[in-house]
């Protein structure tokens, strides 16, 4: 018979910025091999809309390293994906200036 020991300091802290960091990456890999999708990995851990729907993504896929690595990253995030999603205003139209300005022909650096 074996013994398991829980380690409550570990199993039930939240995780540190890295931690989250780190399975955010390990997920952002496992979607650019096997989907070749690219995401933003610090976005992923401070957006919850965002993290939603990578997460969301991850979970449909049918790759069972990717749903492991987004079950995991989902958990982590937890407290960040119970928040609320904020409405962003809708944006008014640029005018024309504004758009020849976000061009880079036509403008000095």
């Amino acid at each position: 018979m074996t013994l398991t020991i829980l380690r409550p300091d570990i199993d039930t802290r939240p995780l540190l910025e890295s931690e989250r960091l780190g399975l955010a990456a390990h997920l952002h890999v496992a979607l650019r091999r096997k989907l070749g999708r690219v995401t933003d990995v610090e976005w992923l851990t401070r957006d919850a809309a965002y993290a939603r729907e990578i997460l969301a993504l991850a979970r449909d896929c049918g790759h069972a390293d990717v749903q492991e690595c987004g079950r995991k990253l989902e958990l982590a995030l937890a407290p960040l994906l119970r928040r609320p999603v904020a409405e962003m205003p809708p944006r008014p139209p640029a005018s024309p200036r504004e758009l020849l300005e976000q061009r880079y022909v036509g403008r000095l650096r």
